[in-house]
């Protein structure tokens, strides 16, 4: 049994949260809003998240979890505080992978902004992770993933993986913070066997797990 915590579409998980994509390039496999939102089933461990489009970033939106894009969408930081500060939602997803365009301290004034709100950052930043597990640290209503982190810059611990990177997952791991720390595959973008594997690998499952649930009942 095991939670993935970053999905675009079902796999072989126990429960998860399933997001929605929306907008170009599309990607087969992958979940629209309309399609994600159809598998929203908190009392089965599943909460889909709604990807917000840039068209609807200045809108009131009928959905309490939602998937902010920065990449992809190209709004401002002002703009998503906005957006969050109109809906209240009860989480928010931001993808981190979005430089030279933003730094890490527009996530985190957007968390600071919020603290009761909670937060995940997918993918603590790529190259960027060392500033988001301090951020991690430091902010109490911040979780984060590994998502594409370990398998295309890590390379799940290998030899070919860029040790910095390996080195602060395995950190995360092991801190003060390890509690805020997701397992989450990105799937069908990259292998949930091979994330499973790795977490089991590093004796992290049951920890992970804990973690799912026990965010999981702070957002229901």
């Amino acid at each position: 049994m095991f939670f993935d915590a970053h999905i675009h579409n079902h796999c072989s998980e126990s429960g998860g949260f399933i997001i929605g994509l929306e907008g170009e390039p599309y990607f087969d496999g992958t979940l629209n809003n309309v399609e994600a939102l159809k598998m929203h089933a908190p009392d089965k461990n599943y909460i889909s998240f709604y990807y917000v489009c840039a068209d609807e970033i200045g809108k009131k939106l009928p959905y309490k979890y939602i998937k902010i894009h920065p990449r992809r969408e190209k709004y401002t930081p002002d703009e998503v505080i906005k957006c969050i500060r109109k809906n209240k939602p009860n989480c928010v997803i931001i993808d981190t992978l979005n430089e030279p365009f933003w730094t890490p301290y527009d996530y985190w004034n957007i968390a600071r902004t919020f603290p009761e709100l909670t937060f995940i950052f997918a993918h603590s930043g790529g190259y960027l992770i060392n500033d988001f597990i301090k951020i991690c640290h430091f902010q109490p209503n911040v979780w984060i993933d590994f998502a594409l982190t370990h398998t295309t810059l890590g390379k799940y611990g290998k030899s070919n993986g860029l040790p910095y990177i390996n080195e602060a997952i395995k950190f995360a791991l092991n801190s003060p913070f390890k509690d805020r720390v997701l397992l989450s595959s990105d799937w069908p973008f990259f292998s949930q066997k091979d994330v499973l594997r790795y977490y089991k690998r590093l004796g992290k499952l049951k920890m992970l797990n804990n973690n799912f649930l026990n965010l999981l009942k702070v957002i229901k």
